[in-house]
């Protein structure tokens, strides 16, 4: 049986091109890259977390030194002396930093300007993979700037951000440019069946696309909770899943669908007031209320058919105009990010109800009724 949610992660680690999600335009340039010898001497990975950055880094570490590299692929073999030192974390010429912890100029020089003077130790080139690379301080980017205009021909800098916009211009012009992009949900779910079945453990498909959609497009979180999710046994369902899960009950997101339809401000609230009082979190509600809506308004366009364990949502479709679910949508989705910063966290999501059930109504009237408790 699993135990460890970040055993997980190590554990299925991707160790080719291949084994990535996504980024496929990355991959591929990266590739063609590697066979036809034109390797950058400093690359730029940017984009958000969790999304195969520092991954993709350790394989081209590997790529550009296999012994037995693919010559129609470019992947590594990760069998030679060379691939197996890097893997096993043995190597002296593959130094990753943490920029992080490291940010202050005399850790660049030490380590990374002096280091790169010298030539590898064994393998061809000495790669340099700086994570969190927008963490330097300005005299640090100033020294390391040096360096990148003239590199040694025996070094490769890969600098992984999550914050672009602190770089310098001119260590971004210094650098081969790759964006990620965060990975879609389609992918994530694939993913993460395939890692259950791996590990003979069944979980329903409506958490695994729960876990896809927290997740925001981040596989290494995805792949924790999952992680989490494994060690309360070989079948989670949303009875397990509730257990880790920030779950908010798709019946109650219907429920305030057919209230807001109806135009029931008071019981609106008196839903609101139930479920934070039963201490569920209202802003994971908000967000799940405005995916709802979404998935309610491709129902509506028939652009997806309904899932069969949502009751009611293809009847409430027909009876709902798009136009109405698309204010719907805009006014919940700006009032839950006011929710993050309000003193009172219930407050914006009542405001949004109030606002939807009194559309055409005078507005003395709709604020009367949103006094009610």
């Amino acid at each position: 049986m699993f135990h460890s949610m970040t055993t997980l992660y190590r554990k299925y680690r991707p160790q080719s091109f291949a084994d990535i999600i996504g980024q496929n335009a990355i991959k591929i340039t990266l590739q063609n890259e590697i066979i036809t010898g034109r390797i950058a001497h400093a690359y730029l990975f940017a984009g958000p977390r969790g999304i195969g950055k520092t991954t993709i880094a350790r394989i081209l570490s590997r790529a550009v030194n296999c012994e037995k590299r693919s010559a129609e692929t470019g992947e590594p073999c990760n069998e030679c002396v060379s691939c197996k030192e890097i893997l096993e974390g043995k190597s002296l010429d593959i130094i990753e930093i943490d920029a992080a912890s490291h940010t202050g100029v005399e850790m660049v020089r030490a380590h990374i300007i002096e280091n790169a003077r010298f030539t590898p130790t064994r393998l061809k080139y000495k790669v340099f993979i700086i994570d969190e690379a927008h963490m330097l301080s300005n005299a640090s980017f100033n020294a390391l700037l040096k360096t990148l205009e003239e590199p040694p021909a025996h070094v490769i800098f890969i600098l992984a951000t999550t914050e672009l916009h602190k770089f310098p211009v001119t260590i971004i012009s210094r650098c081969q440019r790759f964006d990620f992009r965060r990975i879609g949900e389609a992918l994530v779910v694939e993913r993460l069946t395939k890692l259950a079945e791996r590990e003979g453990i069944h979980v329903e498909p409506s958490v695994l696309a729960a876990v896809a959609r927290r997740a925001g497009g981040s596989m290494r979180d995805a792949e924790s909770v999952l992680g989490q999710l494994f060690v309360l046994g070989s079948k989670i369902g949303w009875d397990e899943a509730s257990m880790v899960l920030p779950h908010s009950n798709r019946e109650d997101a219907l429920s305030l669908a057919e209230i807001l339809l109806g135009g029931d401000a008071r019981g609106g609230l008196a839903l609101i007031h139930r479920l934070r009082d039963e201490g569920m979190d209202l802003g994971q509600f908000t967000a799940d209320f405005v995916e709802f809506l979404r998935e309610l308004l491709l129902v509506k366009l028939a652009a997806v058919p309904p899932s069969e364990d949502e009751v009611g949502m293809n009847d409430l479709a027909g009876r709902i105009e798009s136009g109405k679910l698309l204010r719907w949508i805009d006014r919940f989705n700006r009032r839950r990010y006011e929710q993050k910063g309000a003193e009172i966290p219930e407050l914006p999501l009542e405001l949004a109800i109030v606002e939807t059930c009194g559309e055409g109504q005078p507005s003395v009237s709709t604020l009367a009724v949103g006094t009610a408790n």
